[in-house]
């Protein structure tokens, strides 16, 4: 969603130079107000859009650092967090991602290796949290801890509200 907003913020500030230059070519009296209305529900539109703009992203992120260096466990850790964007709706702000990587770290005494097989079954099993699984359910002598995929979605029927 972040991507998504930029973009939509990017399109925002396009529009507004192109707005601007309208705005001043225009000398006509007779579009004068019209313009002065459009202008005003301009600014409008732009004070939501910063307002919003809080909310995406209220505070800077943190430098996250690892625990493994690895390209196969950057790799891995990649992909979960891509899992869980995908199949949970859940996005990793920083500072969660960063005790997520500790408690990662923990669960597996510190071997990486560990904590890719942890993370393999994460996704395998559809986890949502991080936690320890045991030895038999790691090998699949035990079934594992299956959660449920968030099943929200967008409706497409949904009604018209004006704003």
């Amino acid at each position: 969603m972040k991507i998504q907003w930029e973009n939509l913020s990017k399109g925002f500030a396009q529009y507004n130079k192109v707005f601007a230059e309208l705005i001043t070519g225009i000398t006509d009296r007779k579009y004068a107000k019209a313009m002065q209305v459009a202008k005003k529900e301009w600014d409008k539109l732009i004070m939501l859009h910063n307002e919003f703009d809080k909310l995406i992203e209220p505070v800077s992120p943190i430098p996250i650092k690892s625990p493994f260096e690895s390209p196969e466990f950057i790799n891995t850790w990649k992909l979960y967090k891509e899992y869980l964007e995908e199949t949970h709706k859940q996005y990793i702000p920083s500072r969660r991602e960063l005790m997520m990587l500790r408690r990662l770290n923990k669960l597996a005494d510190k071997n990486e290796h560990r904590a890719i097989e942890f993370l393999e079954y994460y996704i395998c099993h559809g986890s949502k949290s991080i936690y320890k699984p045991s030895e038999k359910q790691l090998t699949g002598e035990e079934p594992g801890k299956v959660e449920e995929a968030d099943q929200s979605s967008f409706d497409v029927n949904a009604k018209r509200v004006d704003i």
